[in-house]
């Protein structure tokens, strides 16, 4: 094999090694060894704690990294979105048995007790992993309001409506910059916390009550938009376009 063939299965390996790992060094936690075995269980416990150095450090590419503490070990997990560094969160876990978070910087909207009780005793890489997912999910949310109501404030007639999760978003736009156009009023819904991309979206007409068959045409395509592609996305094919839009999007 070559040398990155070789890495990508150690990669692959590191998932179950971790869990594998951790799971020994629970278990020997807190238990007196036999004085004839007393030395060779501490050098097999110090590689196992190098080990785990390792599959952190290997980790940092997807995002997770980590140290080794007095205590256990605090986990780093670093949030992106479209390659955009955005926020880091650490979970602080106490190596005994049961594991347990001792510290943690979760926003208190994520979900982290129900995911801890799902999988931190039984699949530790399963509960960094879908942990990740629901912080990454929130900070893509997150990045796209942002930038919606920083880059494309000409669009918007009005604030941008948001709650704490990014998980509902209301706001009236306009396809030209500074209201030039009749508006939209948007609502998305982001029922799948671990999506960046909304799973209810309603697209409404303001000002007239029936809409002819262009607007309606494009307030349906509209809504395919919102659906399928990040809002700056959206609102950059707006400003390219003017009052035209990028039909090639919904494609």
């Amino acid at each position: 094999y070559s040398p990155c063939h070789r890495f990508r299965i150690t990669l692959q390996a590191s998932t179950f090694d971790l869990l594998h790992i951790l799971q020994v060094e629970v278990s020997t936690t807190n238990v007196e060894p036999d004085q004839t075995v007393e030395i060779s269980e501490q050098e097999a416990l110090e590689r196992k704690r190098e080990n785990v150095k390792a599959i952190l450090q290997a980790y940092r590419f997807t995002g997770l990294s980590g140290k080794l503490t007095s205590r256990g070990f605090c986990i780093c997990i670093s949030t992106a979105f479209e390659g955009n560094l955005l926020d880091s969160y650490f979970v602080d876990l106490v190596m005994q048995k049961p594991l347990r978070i001792h510290h943690h910087s979760i926003p208190v909207f994520i979900p982290l007790e129900e995911i801890a009780a799902k999988y931190l005793q039984t699949n530790i890489q399963h509960f960094l992993f879908s942990l990740s997912e629901y912080l990454n999910a929130y900070s893509g949310r997150k990045y796209q309001a942002d930038r919606l109501q920083n880059d494309f404030a000409a669009f918007l007639a009005g604030p941008l409506q948001r709650n704490s999760l990014y998980n509902l978003l209301s706001f009236t736009y306009n396809v030209e910059p500074r209201g030039q156009s009749f508006p939209f009023c948007a609502r998305l819904l982001y029922k799948d916390l671990t999506t960046t991309l909304p799973t209810d979206v309603t697209i409404t007409y303001q000002g007239m009550d029936t809409l002819s068959t262009s607007w309606e045409e494009q307030r349906a395509s509209h809504e395919n938009l919102f659906c399928t592609k990040p809002l700056h996305q959206i609102f950059t094919s707006f400003a390219r376009k003017g009052e035209k839009l990028d039909m090639s999007l919904a494609s």
